[in-house]
């Protein structure tokens, strides 16, 4: 069963500068309570059931050496390189397939021990095997040494990703450039176009009205050389006889009628009419 220690507890755990939580059953590690310590430089927290350490661990700066060997441990702290004045780090026997490239960063480190981790067998020769002192100190430095390159492999990989961002970012940037470019001269065109329009319809009606101005100024000039006419007093005149006609029509009718009329009642009248038809 997991246990939590208080910091009077904790307290008389201390030995000197040594604070011994070996084999406590610790699922976590009691920072708050350790940073109240910094006379404790050595740390043990061998042998009980962390699998993760929080990244508040890496404020204890004040420690020198530290032993996390069995534990469960899949990971450490991306600043665990931090911890700059530790020298001695046990941390054998545990589930690391990695350290993060901040572990360069331990430049006091003199003493590393990796055995029984999965990194052993991805990096063995750098991990070694750590079976003496002086393995161990070898794994230290060999550690060091690897976890520069492959921070500097890192950096300048990094270095090589802004470059390519950099570059899509000013390649976007011309891209917009050219079609703000684009859009502002066929907008011009567009301009052009349109005041190019209106200037030849603006002819084109003065053409028209010259050519109006043209026709009537013609039309003006035949009526002014054209002789002078007397329409009306043709009709009038054609009007007169038509009259006359009409008169001496109707009086022919009406003597008829009356001859007509007459003869009817007058027998020698008829007789005579009788004659003049025979």
């Amino acid at each position: 069963m997991a246990r939590k220690f208080s910091k009077d507890e904790i307290r008389d755990k201390i030995d000197g500068n040594e604070l011994d939580l070996s084999m406590c059953q610790l699922t976590k590690v009691p920072v708050r309570e350790l940073v109240a310590l910094p006379k404790a430089t050595v740390l043990d927290l061998s042998r009980n059931r962390l699998t993760t350490l929080p990244d508040s661990f890496c404020t204890l700066r004040h420690l020198v050496e530290l032993d996390l060997s069995n534990n469960g441990l899949t990971e450490l702290p991306i600043d665990f390189g931090a911890l700059g004045n530790l020298r001695k780090i046990d941390l054998s026997e545990n589930e690391l397939k990695s350290l993060p490239t901040s572990f360069c960063n331990l430049k006091e480190l003199q003493w590393l021990d990796l055995k029984g981790n999965p990194i052993q067998t991805l990096l063995p020769d750098v991990v070694g095997d750590c079976l003496e002192p002086k393995n161990c100190k070898q794994c230290a430095r060999n550690m060091l040494r690897h976890l520069k390159m492959k921070e500097s492999v890192e950096e300048r990989e990094r270095q090589l990703q802004l470059q390519k961002e950099r570059e899509l970012k000013e390649n976007k940037a011309l891209e917009e450039k050219k079609e703000k470019e684009l859009r502002r001269r066929l907008k011009q065109q567009e301009r052009q176009q349109k005041r190019e329009a209106y200037e030849a319809m603006e002819r084109q009606k003065r053409v028209m009205a010259e050519e109006m101005n043209r026709d009537l100024k013609a039309q003006e000039e035949f009526m002014e050389t054209r002789p002078p006419q007397e329409p009306a007093q043709i009709v009038e005149d054609d009007g007169g006889i038509l009259g006359i006609l009409l008169i001496l029509i109707v009086v022919t009718v009406i003597i008829a009628i009356g001859l007509v009329v007459f003869c009817n009642h007058d027998t020698a009248c008829r007789e005579l009419l009788s004659a003049f038809s025979s």
